[in-house]
């Protein structure tokens, strides 16, 4: 009898592992999934685009932007109106990350920068941009 206690006690046990195994891979699987949905919706051109709404149904015309010896093409007058308001080294480093297409460790190299420094600058401009956009 005691044995017969002792393997439904080990059973107990067990199926509580693996229910608590379970539960902790579904929680890490969906934060893992929503920090990957994030990071789409925050990467690259697709972030200046969720910035502001569009206001127009159709695009009426495209507003073209020229910087160091770069020109570019908005389809967004505001956003484009609130580039050219940034200084030279903002629009060179924005440039730098989502038309040329350079990873932060990348701009970090060029720019003497730590990663991280490259990363908080980042945010900074973009905060700067849609603080102005939302006003």
């Amino acid at each position: 009898m005691k044995q017969n206690f002792d393997v439904t006690k080990y059973d107990a046990q067990i199926i509580n592992y693996i229910k608590k195994t379970v539960h902790n891979t579904a929680i890490n699987y969906f934060v893992k999934n929503s920090r990957i949905e994030e990071a789409e919706v925050i990467s690259g051109q697709k972030f200046l685009d969720f910035l502001i709404e569009d206001k127009t149904f159709f695009v009426k015309e495209m507003i073209r932007v020229e910087t160091d010896n770069l020109s570019f093409e908005f389809d967004n007058l505001d956003l484009a109106t609130e580039f050219e308001k940034l200084n030279r080294e903002e629009k060179s480093f924005l440039m730098r990350k989502y038309i040329l297409g350079y990873s932060d460790y990348e701009i970090s190299i060029q720019l003497s920068l730590s990663r991280q420094g490259v990363t908080k600058k980042r945010q900074r401009i973009l905060k700067k941009i849609r603080e102005r956009l939302l006003r």
